[in-house]
C-alpha cells in the first residue's frame, strides 16, 4: 500500500503521533476526551470536530 494514500483517524494524540510515524495522512476527531487545539498541537492534516458532517468526511479524504 501506499503511506500516503493510507489515513489513520483516532481522537487522541497518540493516534496522530502513531499516524504519522508510519508515513500516513491523519486526521484527528475531536470527539473524545481531546479537545481540536490539544489534537492541532500534534500537527495533524486534518482536524474535525465531529462525524456529522459525513459528505464533507468523504470529500476531505478523496480529495487528500
Amino acid at each position: 500500500f501506499e503511506k500516503r494514500r493510507t489515513w489513520v483517524i483516532g481522537d487522541t494524540p497518540l493516534d496522530v503521533i502513531n499516524g504519522r510515524n508510519i508515513g500516513a495522512r491523519t486526521i484527528a476527531v475531536a470527539t473524545g476526551a481531546f479537545a481540536e487545539q490539544e489534537l492541532l498541537k500534534h500537527e495533524p492534516d486534518a482536524v474535525l470536530p465531529d462525524f456529522n458532517d459525513r459528505s464533507g468526511f468523504i470529500r476531505l479524504v478523496k480529495d487528500g
